[in-house]
């Protein structure tokens, strides 16, 4: 569909993106590795209730507050005037089990210092846990290679999203959107809204990359980032021309086919 543009149009990364803590602000990074389970420290860490049911910005809007950082040797969160790092090293080794949607996985506990701090911010018991080698998640789909690991992501290791589709987006907004509402990990320069959808297999760098499917959307786009805000854009406009079958659709799911490093500047290839 898109082949002709491909040889005259040379499309970029424009943006790397990680989460370290789930559902917390994102980072931007100039280069991350890419591994099977995502980028390096992208989606590593999470906060759970006290049934180790994972909890997000669905539930508690004010986790987008909650911006992150990296320092040589830690992830520091700030919540307004207060912050705190996290050693990426750090694991006191205790195991618990978690559950993200219908995957129920080990995990471990990081360490008491830091559910006190998040549960005091939140006004909420939470415990922030860690996925380490203990964790194993295999997300399963109907398409060759039909199952893949995935980090404490909701579905998929990577999510990438084309300049154009949010230009397009924000054409028909009266208030105009950052791409942060869809938390991608990859934002790509594109020439044509959604061509993403259609898109197989890339390579970014010598990174291989392969599209699985669109990426059906929930209710976080509609928080504001950076106030934690909830309102009813931009769902309401997507649902008037991404609307597939009772979901709204925007960027795509990704798995990992050869991993490497990646940068921002990079061409990508198909």
């Amino acid at each position: 569909m898109y082949y002709h543009a491909y040889i005259w149009y040379m499309y970029t990364l424009k943006k790397i993106i990680i989460y370290p803590i789930k559902s917390l602000g994102g980072i931007q990074l100039q280069k991350s590795k890419a591994s099977s389970k995502g980028l390096d420290l992208d989606r590593r860490w999470m906060l759970v209730d006290e049934n180790g049911k994972f909890q997000t910005q669905r539930e508690i809007s004010e986790l987008a507050l909650f911006k992150t950082a990296l320092s040589e040797n830690a992830v520091v969160v700030s919540y307004k005037n207060d912050s705190i790092e996290i050693p990426t090293n750090l694991n006191n080794k205790i195991e618990r089990a978690v559950n993200v949607f219908d995957h129920d996985f080990l995990a471990n506990e990081v360490d008491e210092e830091y559910n006190q701090w998040f549960s005091k911010h939140l006004n909420k018991h939470v415990q922030l846990v860690k996925m380490t080698d203990i964790s194993k998640r295999i997300k399963s789909f109907t398409k060759p290679p039909f199952e893949s690991v995935v980090s404490m992501a909701d579905g998929y290791p990577f999510l990438i999203l084309g300049t154009s589709s949010m230009d397009n987006l924000n054409e028909k907004l009266e208030v105009q959107l950052s791409e942060d509402r869809f938390r991608p990990n990859l934002y790509v320069e594109t020439q044509t809204p959604h061509e993403e959808d259609e898109w197989d297999e890339l390579k970014i760098g010598e990174t291989k990359f392969l599209v699985i499917k669109r990426c059906a959307r929930c209710q976080v786009p509609t928080i504001n980032q950076m106030n934690a805000t909830k309102g009813v854009e931009p769902l309401k406009t997507l649902s008037t021309y991404r609307r597939i079958e009772n979901q709204i659709f925007f960027g795509a799911n990704m798995i990992l086919k050869k991993e490497g490093i990646i940068q921002v500047g990079d061409k990508v290839k198909f």
